[in-house]
């Protein structure tokens, strides 16, 4: 099913909801959503994700790549 079939659809089902609690919580389902693609991804987030190791370890390859120089690949 195709997203616009698909978005067809929730909508007929929407229409079809009459208890407002749960339009109330579709309305902040969707706000939050929205709110997060909205946000821009901060350095902030990848805080966390990598252990002092693999950062010392990821430091260290990219120094010792950083500087070479492949004559070759430059044909």
């Amino acid at each position: 099913m195709d997203i616009t079939t698909r978005k067809l659809n929730f909508i007929q089902n929407l229409l079809s909801i009459s208890d407002e609690k749960i339009i109330g919580k579709l309305e902040t389902l969707l706000k939050k959503e929205k709110q997060k693609e909205a946000q821009q991804p901060s350095v902030y987030d990848l805080l966390g994700v990598l252990t002092k190791e693999e950062g010392e370890e990821m430091e260290k390859t990219i120094a010792s790549c950083c500087e070479n120089i492949h004559e070759e690949d430059w044909k």
